[in-house]
C-alpha cells in the first residue's frame, strides 16, 4: 500500500505525515479528524481551542502548529471560513430565514460582526449574495473545479475532467432525480485535502486501488462524502472524505465516522460522470417541496462494474420545506 501522505498537499512535511503515533494507537490524522468533525457540528458555538486540543491529546499550542500543518490554516481561522460558508450555504438555500437568524446560528456576535466578515470573505454583502450573487461567485471564482463528482477517473480517462460544465437539457436531470431514505453507514476513510478536480480524482483513484490490494473485494462499492456546499469552497479549503464501509476492512489508520440517516435526492448513474451542479440547478431550484439540508453532507457512491466500468449515484441530502 502507497503511502497515505502522498494524497496530502504539497505543503504538509512528509516526516509530519509519517511521524508514529503519539499517546494513543489511534493515529494522529486520525485524531484530528476526529476534531474537525466536532468543529463541523459545533458550528455556531463559541470555539474553545483548548477542549478541542485536549480532545486530540494535545496542548493548544502543539494542536494549533499541527492543525496548520495539516489544513494550511489555524484553528480559529478554519472555523470562521467554515461558518461563513455554511451561512453562504443557508442564504442560497433557506431564503425565508432572515439574515441575523443565519449569522447568530453560524457563530457570529453580532450582525454587524458577520456583515464585515462575509463581505471580506465573498467580496459582497449577504443580501446581495442571496439574490443572485453566489452564481456569480461560484463561476468566477471557483469554476469548474468546484464540483467533486468525478472523482474516481482512471489515470487514462481525463478527457471529461478536462471539460467545461456545460449546463443539462431542462428536465432531463430532474427527471432521473428518485427520493430515497439511506440508513446510516458507518465509514472507515481517508481525508484530502486543497485538491480538486484532477488531482482529487486520481487520489481517489489510487486509493480505491491501494485498499483492493489490502484485501476489500474488487466491486464493492465506495463512498465520497463533501460537508459543505461543493459550489463555494476553492481548492486550497477543499476537505474530502473518501473511503469504504467499516465492516469491511479494518484499518485505523484511517478516520472512521458515521454518515448520517435521512432523506436524500438520488441521481444514478453508469459509465457517465454527472455532476452535483446539474442536481442543484435543474431539480433542487425548482422544488417546492424540498430543499437542501445543510446539516448533513453529500454523498456520492461508486462502483466497478463487471466490465471494468464504473456505476452509482450522487446523493443530496434534503428536508421539507
Amino acid at each position: 500500500m502507497p503511502p497515505i501522505h502522498a494524497a496530502l498537499p504539497s505543503h504538509i512535511p512528509a516526516a509530519a505525515t509519517c511521524a508514529p503515533p503519539r499517546l494513543s494507537p489511534v493515529s494522529r490524522l486520525s485524531r484530528l479528524y476526529e476534531v474537525m468533525d466536532l468543529m463541523l457540528g459545533s458550528v455556531g458555538d463559541p470555539l474553545a481551542l483548548g477542549s478541542l486540543a485536549a480532545s486530540a491529546s494535545y496542548s493548544s499550542y502543539h494542536f494549533d502548529r499541527i492543525f496548520r500543518e495539516l489544513t494550511g490554516f489555524s484553528a480559529v481561522d478554519y472555523q470562521r471560513k467554515r461558518r461563513l460558508r455554511r451561512a453562504a450555504h443557508l442564504l442560497r438555500h433557506e431564503p425565508d430565514v432572515p439574515v441575523g437568524r443565519i449569522a447568530q446560528d453560524c457563530g457570529f456576535p453580532s450582525n454587524a460582526a458577520f456583515a464585515k466578515a462575509f463581505r471580506q470573505q465573498f467580496g459582497m454583502p449577504a443580501k446581495a449574495w442571496r439574490d443572485g450573487g453566489w452564481r456569480v461567485y461560484m463561476d468566477a471564482q471557483v469554476g469548474r473545479e468546484s464540483d467533486v463528482s468525478f472523482f474516481v477517473a482512471e489515470p487514462g480517462e481525463l478527457t471529461a475532467l478536462n471539460t467545461l460544465y456545460s449546463a443539462p437539457s431542462p428536465g432531463s436531470v430532474a427527471a432521473r432525480v428518485t427520493l430515497r431514505q439511506l440508513p446510516a453507514l458507518q465509514l472507515r476513510y481517508q481525508r484530502f485535502f486543497g485538491q480538486s478536480g484532477a488531482a482529487l480524482s486520481l487520489a481517489c483513484n489510487a486509493f480505491i486501488c491501494a485498499q483492493e490490494s489490502a484485501g476489500i473485494e474488487r466491486g464493492a462499492p465506495w463512498y465520497g462524502v463533501f460537508d459543505e456546499d461543493p459550489g463555494f469552497t476553492g481548492e486550497r479549503e477543499y476537505c474530502y472524505d473518501f473511503g469504504f464501509d467499516a465492516g469491511l476492512l479494518a484499518d485505523p489508520g484511517l478516520g472512521l465516522r458515521v454518515l448520517p440517516a435521512g432523506m436524500v435526492a438520488i441521481l444514478e448513474f453508469r459509465g457517465e460522470w454527472p455532476r452535483f451542479r446539474a442536481m442543484y440547478e435543474d431539480w433542487l431550484e425548482h422544488q417546492s417541496v424540498w430543499r437542501l439540508d445543510a446539516t448533513r453532507p453529500h454523498i456520492q457512491k461508486v462502483a466497478r462494474t463487471a466490465d471494468g466500468g464504473w456505476q452509482g449515484w450522487l446523493a443530496l441530502p434534503v428536508k421539507k420545506r
